[in-house]
C-alpha cells in the first residue's frame, strides 16, 4: 500500500472522528428538552432556533469564503473554539438573552464546519484519484453523525438529571478533543498551492467565481432547494417532537430511546440512498417530500408509537436525499471554490429554516 493511500485514509478517519466526536454531545442533542425543562416555552424555542438561522445566514458564505482562502482545516478549528464559546455562555449566562447569544456561536461553529468538513474529504480522496469512493464517504459521515447523534439522545434524560451548566461543560470537553484532532489535518493541495497568492486576490477570484458558477447552473440551485426543503422539515420535526413526546404520555426513561429509534431511520436512509442513485432528483425528491410530510401529520396523532415512527420516516427521508444531494453537488462545482459553494447550500436550508422555525414553534405549541 502507498504511503499516499495511507495519508488519505488517515485522513479521513480523522474527519470521522471529528464527526463522531461533534455529535455526541447530550447538551447539543437535547437542547429543546433542556430549554423546556428550564421553563422556557416553545416559542422561545423556536425564536432560538430563529436565531440560529439569521446568524448562519449571516455568515454561512463567509464562512466558507474563509475556508477556501485561508484553509479548511482552519475552518474546522474555528468552529471548534466557536462551540467552545456557546457552551460556556449557555452554561454561565443565565437567561434567555444568553440562550441566544450562545445560539449565535453555535451557529458560527455550523458555519465554519459546514462545506469545509466535506471540501477536505472530496479533494483529499481527489488528490489520490479516488473520487468514487466520497460516495462510501459520505454515506458513512451520515450514519456517523445519526448513530452519534442518536446515542446523545439517547442520554437526554441524563442532560436533564445532570443538569445544564455539567451538559455544557461536557460539550468543552468534547470540543477540546475534536480541536487536537483537526491539528493532525493535513490541508488540501488546492489550498496550499495558492499560498503564494494574495489574500485579496485569492478572496476575490473565490467570490467571483463562485458567483459565476451559481449564476450558470439552475440544476445546482433546484438541487439544493428540494434538498433544502427536505432536510428542514424532519430538523424540525425531530426538534419539537423532543417536547411532544412527554405531553402524550412518554415517561423519562422512555423518551430517549424513542429519539434513538428516530435517529435510526437516517442510518437506513443513508444505506438506502445507493439504491435510489440511478434515480432522477426530481422523482427522489417528490418521495421524500411525501415521506418527510407524513412525518410531520404524525406528530399531531398523541400517539407515542405512530409519533416515533413519522419521525424515523422523516429522517430516513431526509439522510436518502442529503447524501444524493451531497454527491452530486460535490460531482459539478470546482475545487477550489468547493467549501463556498455548498456553503451556499446551508445558506439556503437557513434561510427556509429562518420561515419554518417561528411558523412551527407556533404551529406546535398551539398543540400543547
Amino acid at each position: 500500500m502507498s504511503v499516499h493511500n495511507l495519508n488519505y485514509k488517515s485522513q479521513l478517519r480523522k474527519l470521522y472522528a471529528f464527526n463522531a466526536l461533534g455529535n455526541i454531545s447530550i447538551a447539543g442533542a437535547a437542547w429543546v428538552l433542556l430549554l423546556v425543562s428550564q421553563g422556557y416555552s416553545l416559542i422561545q424555542v423556536g425564536i432560538a432556533e430563529t436565531v440560529f438561522h439569521l446568524v448562519s445566514i449571516t455568515c454561512e458564505i463567509p464562512s466558507g469564503v474563509f475556508a477556501d482562502v485561508f484553509g479548511r482545516k482552519r475552518s474546522l478549528m474555528m468552529s471548534c473554539l466557536a462551540t467552545i464559546l456557546s457552551a460556556l455562555t449557555r452554561a454561565y449566562w443565565d437567561s434567555f438573552t444568553g440562550v441566544l447569544v450562545s445560539i449565535a456561536f453555535s451557529a458560527l461553529s455550523y458555519n465554519f464546519f459546514t462545506g469545509s468538513d466535506s471540501a477536505l474529504a472530496y479533494d483529499t480522496l481527489a488528490e489520490a484519484d479516488r473520487t468514487p469512493d466520497y460516495d462510501r464517504y459520505i454515506s458513512n459521515q451520515t450514519i456517523i453523525y445519526r448513530i452519534a447523534n442518536g446515542a446523545a439522545t439517547l442520554a437526554a434524560g441524563i442532560a436533564v438529571m445532570i443538569g445544564n451548566t455539567m451538559s455544557q461543560l461536557l460539550s468543552v470537553l468534547i470540543a477540546t478533543v475534536q480541536f487536537v484532532v483537526v491539528l493532525g489535518l493535513r490541508e488540501n493541495n488546492v489550498i496550499t498551492s495558492r499560498r503564494h497568492i494574495s489574500v485579496a486576490q485569492r478572496f476575490r477570484s473565490t467570490v467571483i467565481e463562485s458567483v459565476s458558477f451559481m449564476r450558470g447552473n439552475r440544476r445546482a440551485a433546484l438541487l439544493i432547494l428540494r434538498n433544502c426543503i427536505v432536510g428542514a422539515v424532519d430538523i424540525l420535526l425531530l426538534f419539537f417532537l423532543q417536547a411532544r413526546l412527554p405531553l402524550a404520555g412518554v415517561t423519562d426513561l422512555l423518551l430517549g430511546p424513542l429519539l434513538f429509534i428516530m435517529s435510526m431511520g437516517g442510518v437506513i436512509g443513508a444505506r438506502a440512498s445507493s439504491r435510489v442513485r440511478k434515480w432522477k432528483f426530481g422523482r427522489l425528491f417528490a418521495l421524500c417530500l411525501v415521506m418527510v410530510v407524513a412525518g410531520f401529520m404524525a406528530s399531531f396523532t398523541s400517539v407515542p408509537l405512530v409519533m416515533t415512527m413519522g419521525g424515523f420516516l422523516a429522517a430516513f427521508a431526509d439522510d436518502m436525499i442529503q447524501i444524493r444531494a451531497d454527491i452530486e453537488l460535490n460531482n459539478m462545482i470546482p475545487s477550489a471554490q468547493r467549501a463556498t459553494l455548498i456553503s451556499v447550500s446551508s445558506f439556503c436550508f437557513s434561510a427556509v429554516m429562518i420561515v419554518l422555525s417561528p411558523l412551527a414553534g407556533w404551529v406546535f405549541g398551539l398543540q400543547m
